[in-house]
């Protein structure tokens, strides 16, 4: 059982990827950026949730709010079917390795 610490610093790291990412503008100049973020946030969720139905249902929420976050104006989140899907499985991945390594 991983300690609350290494539970926090996996959240870090993600958070971190994540903000360096967002303020270098990678996820419009480096879209892969995204799966590399996608699976940290599966590795995080791994880490804080064991739950497989509440891990699958927060991973495919996050891309129905990516879809309803999308407006004319915001062009952030615009991503094709099989973008959705693979972001969905690679977040899932991500979810497996933890909760398998944790």
């Amino acid at each position: 059982m991983p300690t609350l610490f290494g539970k926090f610093l996996i959240l870090i790291v993600f958070l971190a990827a994540h903000l360096v990412a967002h303020t270098k503008g990678w996820y419009y100049s480096r879209p892969t950026i995204d799966t590399i973020t996608h699976f940290l946030g599966g590795l995080t969720l791994g880490a804080f949730v064991t739950d497989w139905a509440t891990a699958i249902g927060l991973i495919i929420g996050w891309e129905v709010l990516e879809m309803i976050l999308v407006n004319k104006r915001w062009h952030a989140f615009r991503e094709t079917p099989l973008n959705k899907a693979r972001d969905i499985l690679i977040g899932l991945l991500g979810f497996v390795i933890a909760v398998g390594m944790l």
